[in-house]
């Protein structure tokens, strides 16, 4: 799993503990897959990985070793910690689970640790460099997006990020109207807005992805096309104007649940001939999100994977 900042922070000033181990290489991938379902704060891999087909965000794990780090809201008792070693020393590893190291970080600490593991990188037309390293290769046909996500989700990085990333390169169209649903740093509405889609609207019930997005717009000069409010669809839309018929595109990054119980009011929201991008998934998820869209009335149902990563795409 490539690196991806961590989805919720704790309030300003707290403290996080930062569990790390380095382990081979091949054992690393499932290890932080569980930390990140454990850790509140995320989990990272610091992994030898090698660029092997840019235009289609290959990656390739190569050989040695990885440090895993999962970051979790101290205190973190004995008893969890104990709790935490168990369950990795339950799976399927090819060598023995090493020492777990444990670091008290700072909330600032925390924020520029993630830095170390973000870099630009390339899905289709779009360049995602971060706010701090500019892309050296930069080129005149590029659709550049700085990108701070601060302690929101999104940098690219992950593989259901780049799923998304690929689907709105192919799916979005000058002048076209695209929602954004849990939007996180704004990545994709961002993305959309780069792709020339005339208005982005980004939801997302984090505050805290709302403020990123917002900062994110303004930092690509796209504050005028990319609408950014807490709410979601159905109970939580947040506009005046309705939701019903109002896209060309709906991407949802989010987790399985939500992308089930979102499905039908998304595809109300489509226009004729209009698309879903659904991730946040593993690939063993797609038949089910595939069910849920034609169970929705959408058609034209497909399939991506990356990796372990799932996401689908079906059109009204």
């Amino acid at each position: 799993m490539p690196p991806s900042p961590p989805g919720d922070a704790p309030p300003p000033g707290d403290t996080w503990i930062e569990l790390s181990l380095r382990l081979p290489a091949a054992d690393a991938e499932i290890v932080a897959d569980v930390l990140a379902a454990l850790a509140p704060g995320g989990a990272s891999m610091d992994a030898p990985f090698r660029n092997v087909e840019p235009e289609r965000f290959g990656l390739e794990l190569t050989v040695g070793e990885a440090t895993v780090r999962a970051f979790f809201t101290g205190p973190l008792p004995a008893a969890k910690r104990r709790a935490i070693r168990q369950r990795l020393a339950a799976l399927p590893l090819g060598a023995p689970l090493p020492r777990l190291r444990y670091a008290e970080v700072r909330e600032a600490d925390w924020a520029e640790e993630w830095k170390r593991f973000y870099h630009p990188m390339r899905v289709g037309r779009l360049l995602v460099q971060p706010s701090w390293e500019e892309a050296a290769d930069a080129g005149p046909e590029d659709l550049v997006i700085t990108l701070d996500p601060g302690r929101a989700f999104g940098t690219g990085q992950h593989e259901t990020t780049r799923l998304c990333l690929a689907a709105l390169d192919r799916l979005v169209r000058a002048g076209g109207v695209v929602l954004d649903v849990g939007t996180g740093s704004g990545i994709l509405a961002l993305a959309a807005a780069r792709l020339g889609a005339a208005r982005v609207d980004a939801l997302d019930t984090d505050p805290v992805a709302v403020v990123a997005t917002r900062e994110n717009a303004a930092r690509n000069g796209l504050p005028d096309r990319i609408e950014v409010a807490e709410g979601s669809l159905g109970a939580g839309w947040p506009w005046e104007r309705a939701a019903r018929g109002g896209y060309d595109v709906v991407v949802m990054n989010i987790a399985l649940a939500v992308v089930g119980e979102l499905l039908p009011d998304a595809a109300a929201a489509l226009r004729p001939g209009g698309a879903i991008v659904a991730s946040g998934f593993l690939a063993e998820a797609v038949p089910e999100v595939e069910a849920a869209a034609r169970a929705a009335g959408l058609g034209e149902v497909s399939s991506e994977l990356d990796g372990e990563w799932g996401a689908v795409v079906a059109r009204a």
